[in-house]
């Protein structure tokens, strides 16, 4: 305990000591002196002891009142500008008038601190020096990733962002918000990507990667949330550079939504064509019959035009038929698809069976090579199976890839009766979760050019049997070759964080994902019907503040905004008129803020606001929070300023005048501070979230300052 106190701390208590010991010291020796006096001596020696000791007492203190103002204070002053100085501000200035009694030392120090200028200016130089030209690589890539025409994401395993580029910004947008750190199911359909993930990491696992074609590369189909866009791409797993362990994955994809409302329409007005072409061939067959039937046509006559109308016949009959293979054919390869192992494939989806209570599914036979798009046959076996749970009550089922002939067959097979044909209708005319927009069981048959029955077999069992088109590549010999060349990406640090799901409050603050807000209001008393008009916040991520991914809303607040505010905030009621009131807001706030640690200047005041219309918008913050006042408290506990223009100039933060007092200048101002005081704090050993709310609680008397708010 006593290791924890402050230096100003140690002395008072020495100099305490000091004076508690007079007291003791003078009365035992007046005491020693009354047992030796005649008649009756304590009355004077009490009187002039005690007052003896009053005296002493208060030139002790008065000497320790003295040694704080000229040695303890001005050591502490000086140890802070220091941390400051090497931590948090290379420009700090040492406080020369604080350390003028200290003699020596305050030349010492200053002397010191302008050789450590000088020595990381020069260090500066030279890392700027060293920089240069992998910052050029940087702007390169930033190029690259900025011209290239598909949208491009890395992910960590996690699925959190490490990169993004315009294009994926400006497909992607109407899905969420994308950000680095986030996850990239904010803005898009899960199912795809799992499935698609799944099988990368079955490949690489299996070692069928060194020699598969498509090396450790998958196209897939999804969709935004809410189905309206359609995306194909390409997802690749990235691995070590020992080829040990997968690390991340790269997307890159475009948006095929018009592509596929326009293949969409094709197929209806085809479809139209060859139902309106159907019947006329057919009245033209029934003709040429009733000609070749007729009597009172001359013979030669009739035998030529009957033959001339068998022969068109049959031409139109042929056309069609070519006609119907070529709709086939445009609707298979439009959409997009693979060659799929099927032991990968079945396996993919019995793993969504392993928490089910009751359902059972194993994959049987030799794997075969079907060409398919993975995530709709996924989902519509799995419509199939738990379907068939339903009607038969069968509990165990058998899954596999079998050859009958030419064909390749998808089956799921079980004991009992098979699926009535009107019943397996019925499963297939409803739509299915798959990711890529509303779909049902007849499409993904149909884009297959694939069919779907339900049989008997043997041994009292029956199946559902579906046929599979045949793989494109030859997958019965051994690929020649070297794999591909993988890409050199740089060092994303978000990597090395993937899989951390420990207790936030334990994690390092350097580690955490933070949203830096700030709110203008229409006063400063919340509780007495002030309301909020503008709220904006700032992410930082992996130690560093993401400007382009900013939260910056105005609020209509229902009311007039005084004028006395408005000169502070610059927001006028015409501002706002057109402005959603705040229960549209604040959702969208919190979606922005997700799990992220909150921090402010004064938070209790932002955090009020927010409070007060829980109930009005259902927004509930149960974010730890960080207030940027009671940090400043800590590391720089030599001074009572702790003003978010105070706390700026003592690490050099500039706040533009024109943003100061706007919701988002002052959060970009606090998120400046607030990663220049995360050094500072580990210097005064709080390392981590909770160390660091330990040490805000400890600081009652701001606390209950906030508290009025």
């Amino acid at each position: 305990m006593h290791d924890r106190w402050s230096l100003r701390v140690r002395f008072a208590m020495f100099f305490a000591l000091i004076a508690a010991s007079v007291p003791v010291v003078i009365g035992i020796a007046l005491w020693l002196a009354a047992i030796r006096m005649e008649d009756n001596p304590v009355p004077p020696l009490v009187l002039f002891g005690g007052a003896a000791s009053f005296v002493l007492i208060g030139i002790i203190a008065w000497v320790a009142q003295m040694f704080d103002t000229h040695v303890a204070r001005p050591i502490v002053t000086v140890s802070r500008d220091l941390q400051t100085l090497m931590h948090a501000n290379p420009e700090h200035e040492i406080h020369e008038q604080e350390a003028r009694y200290l003699g020596i030392l305050g030349p010492t120090v200053r002397q010191a601190s302008d050789a450590m200028r000088q020595l990381r200016s020069d260090l500066d130089v030279k890392v700027e020096e060293a920089t240069k030209s992998l910052e050029q690589q940087r702007l390169r890539l930033e190029t690259v990733l900025r011209d290239l025409n598909e949208g491009v994401i890395v992910c960590n395993l996690d699925h959190q962002v490490l990169l993004y580029n315009r294009r994926a910004l400006q497909a992607l947008y109407y899905g969420g918000d994308l950000g680095l750190g986030r996850s990239i199911f904010t803005v898009v359909n899960r199912p795809p990507f799992l499935n698609t993930l799944e099988r990368l990491r079955n490949r690489f696992s299996s070692g069928r990667y060194k020699n598969h074609p498509d090396y450790l590369m998958a196209p897939f189909v999804f969709a935004t949330p809410d189905g309206r866009h359609v995306l194909q791409g390409k997802m690749s797993l990235i691995i070590d550079e020992e080829e040990n362990e997968p690390q991340s994955y790269t997307l890159t994809f475009s948006d095929v939504t018009k592509q596929i409302a326009s293949l969409a329409t094709r197929e209806k007005l085809l479809h139209s064509a060859l139902e309106d072409f159907r019947r006329p061939v057919a009245n033209l067959r029934a003709t040429s019959e009733l000609l070749s039937q007729s009597k009172t046509m001359p013979e030669k006559t009739r035998s030529t035009f009957a033959s001339i109308m068998a022969e068109e016949s049959k031409d139109l009959a042929i056309r069609l038929g070519s006609l119907t293979e070529d709709y086939n054919s445009i609707a298979t390869s439009l959409w997009p698809m693979s060659d799929v192992n099927s032991a990968n494939l079945l396996s993919c989806l019995t793993r969504r069976y392993r928490d089910h209570p009751v359902l059972r599914c194993d994959v049987s036979g030799e794997p075969l090579y079907v060409h398919c798009d993975s995530n709709t046959i996924i989902e519509l076996m799995d419509r199939l199976i738990r379907g068939s749970l339903e009607v038969t009550g069968e509990q165990t089922y058998t899954l596999e890839a079998t050859m009958s002939g030419k064909r390749r067959y998808l089956e799921i097979a079980w004991s009992g009766n098979p699926v009535p044909a009107s019943t397996l209708d019925a499963w297939l005319n409803e739509d299915i979760e798959n990711g890529a927009g509303t779909m049902t069981g007849y499409d993904v048959l149909e884009h297959h050019r694939s069919d779907a029955w339900s049989e008997r077999i043997e041994n009292g069992r029956s199946r559902l049997r579906m046929p599979m088109p045949d793989p494109v590549a030859e997958h019965t010999k051994q690929q020649s070759g070297a794999p591909p060349i993988r890409l050199e990406f740089y060092d994303f640090d978000l990597l090395q964080r993937q899989g951390d799901s420990g207790d936030m409050a334990t994690r390092r603050l350097r580690d955490l994902t933070y949203v830096v807000f700030d709110t203008e209001t229409t006063g400063l008393e919340p509780s007495n019907g002030d309301e909020m008009i503008s709220i904006a916040g700032v992410r930082i991520v992996n130690g560093r503040m993401l400007t382009g991914e900013n939260f910056n809303r105005l609020i209509n607040p229902g009311r007039p905004i005084p004028r006395a505010s408005t000169q502070v905030h610059g927001i006028s009621d015409k501002m706002v008129a057109d402005h959603p009131p705040v229960h549209e807001v604040l959702p969208r706030f919190r979606d922005y803020v997700g799990d992220s640690v909150l921090v402010a200047h004064n938070a209790a005041f932002d955090l009020r606001f927010i409070e007060l219309k829980q109930e009005a918008t259902g927004v509930k913050l149960e974010n730890p929070v960080l207030d940027t006042v009671l940090l400043s408290a800590i590391v720089h506990d030599h001074t009572d300023q702790h003003t978010l223009d105070a706390v700026a100039e003592r690490f050099s933060v500039e706040i533009p005048e024109e943003t100061r007092h706007t919701a988002l200048g002052d959060s970009l101002a606090t998120a400046q501070v607030f990663l220049k005081m995360v050094d500072l704090l580990e210097a005064n050993g709080i390392y981590t979230l909770a160390q660091a709310l330990a040490a805000s609680e400890k600081l009652v008397q701001i606390r209950r300052r906030q508290a009025k708010y």
